[in-house]
C-alpha cells in the first residue's frame, strides 16, 4: 500500500513537471492598447529596452506595422518561423494589427496564431501587439488577444489620476521642483488629458526660472499656450458648421503665425474628442453644464464653450470628423502624408 502511494505521488509530481514545462514553452503574447498612447508607448519602449539590454546586437528584434497596406499576415508567419544567427531570443512588435486592418485581414492573422506550429512550445519568442488607438472590441482578433495575452489597457487619465501623473512626471524630470495646486489646475485645464502636450509643458515650466523651487500660477499663465483659445474655437466652429472658407483661412493664419502644424492638429483632435465626450451627455438629454461637468469631469469653461457648437452637430457627423482627424494625425506622424495638405483636403471634402 505504501509503495503504491509512493508511485502515485511520483506520477503526480512528474505530471505536474511536464505540465509546467509545456506551459513555460508557450509563446508569450503581450497586448497594449487604449486611447492614451503616451503611456502605452512608454510601456512598449520599456519592453523593447529590456530586450535590447540582453540582445545588444538587436538581431532578435522585429517590427511589423499593419497600418501599412503592403503588410501581410505571411510576413508575421515568416518572422515566427525564422531562426537568427546571432540571437536565440526574439521580440516581435506588431503595430495596429486590429485598427490598421480589415476584418478579413485580421482573420488571416488570427488563423496563423491559432494553427501555426511555430507558435507552440516556443519559450524564446515574445510578440507585442501594440494599438496606437482604441481598437474595436467585438472582433475575433481582439477577443483572442484579450483572452490569451498579457494585456494592459491605457485609458485617458482624468481628475486626480491626471494630477498625480503630472506630479510624478515633474518629480522624474526635475526632482527639486514643485508646482502650486492652482498652477497645476490651470495647466491641466489648458492641456486636458493629452500627455504629450502636458509632458511638453511641464518640461518647459521646469526649465523656466531654474533657480526657483516652485512653479507658480503666473509661470503657467505666462508660458503655457492654452489649447482653449478663441482662434481654435473659431476654427473648430467653422469646421463643424461646414464653413470651409473660414476654416481654411483660420488654419493658414495659425500656420503663418508660426504655430506648429502638429500642435494645431492635436488641438483640433483634442477639441473634437472633447465634443464627443460632452455630446454623449448632451445628445442623451443632459444639457445642464453643471451636470455635464459632474459626469465628464471636464473643466466648466470647456463645457460652456462647447455646448454652442454641439447644437449644430449630430453624433454621426462628430464621430466622422474625429475619425478623419485621427487618421490624418497617424498618417502624418508616420510620414505617409503632408499634414497641411491633408487637413486642407479634409476641410474641402466636408
Amino acid at each position: 500500500m505504501f509503495v503504491s502511494w509512493c508511485l502515485y505521488l511520483k506520477c503526480c509530481i512528474l505530471l505536474g513537471f511536464y505540465i509546467l514545462v509545456i506551459v513555460s514553452f508557450e509563446i508569450m503574447y503581450i497586448f497594449l492598447y487604449g486611447a492614451d498612447t503616451f503611456r502605452s508607448a512608454e510601456k512598449l519602449s520599456t519592453i523593447k529596452n529590456n530586450f535590447t539590454e540582453k540582445d545588444s546586437s538587436g538581431a532578435g528584434l522585429s517590427y511589423l506595422d499593419y497600418g501599412e497596406n503592403a503588410t501581410t499576415a505571411d510576413q508575421f508567419k515568416d518572422l515566427l518561423s525564422a531562426r537568427g544567427l546571432f540571437s536565440t531570443k526574439k521580440l516581435i512588435i506588431i503595430r495596429d494589427a486590429i485598427s490598421g486592418q480589415t476584418p478579413e485581414k485580421q482573420k488571416e492573422l488570427l488563423s496563423i496564431l491559432k494553427t501555426d506550429s511555430s507558435t507552440e512550445k516556443d519559450e524564446d519568442t515574445s510578440v507585442v501587439f501594440f494599438e496606437s488607438s482604441s481598437p474595436k472590441k467585438n472582433g475575433a482578433l481582439y477577443k483572442f488577444l484579450f483572452s490569451k495575452a498579457k494585456k494592459q489597457e491605457f485609458a485617458p487619465l482624468e481628475t486626480m489620476k491626471l494630477s498625480s501623473w503630472a506630479l510624478e512626471y515633474l518629480k522624474n524630470i526635475a526632482p527639486n521642483k514643485t508646482i502650486e495646486k492652482r498652477a497645476l489646475d490651470m495647466l491641466i485645464a489648458a492641456t486636458g488629458s493629452d500627455l504629450y502636450l502636458l509632458s511638453s509643458e511641464l518640461g518647459k515650466l521646469s526649465s523656466y526660472r531654474a533657480a526657483a523651487e516652485t512653479i507658480s500660477a503666473n509661470d503657467v499663465q505666462l508660458l503655457v499656450k492654452s489649447r482653449i483659445n478663441s482662434t481654435i474655437f473659431q476654427a473648430i466652429e467653422a469646421l463643424t458648421s461646414g464653413n470651409k472658407a473660414i476654416a481654411l483661412t483660420l488654419l493658414h493664419q495659425q500656420i503663418e503665425n508660426g504655430e506648429d502644424i502638429f500642435y494645431i492638429l492635436s488641438m483640433y483632435t483634442y477639441h473634437v474628442r472633447t465634443l464627443l465626450k460632452i455630446g454623449d451627455c448632451y445628445w442623451n438629454g443632459i444639457t445642464s453644464p453643471a451636470q455635464i461637468a459632474q459626469t465628464t469631469k471636464l473643466h466648466p469653461y470647456i463645457i460652456q464653450k462647447s455646448l454652442s457648437q454641439l447644437r449644430n452637430l449630430s453624433p454621426e457627423k462628430t464621430k466622422s470628423i474625429f475619425r478623419s482627424l485621427a487618421m490624418i494625425d497617424h498618417q502624418a506622424k508616420t510620414g505617409k502624408v503632408n499634414p497641411i495638405q491633408a487637413i486642407d483636403t479634409f476641410i474641402i471634402s466636408l
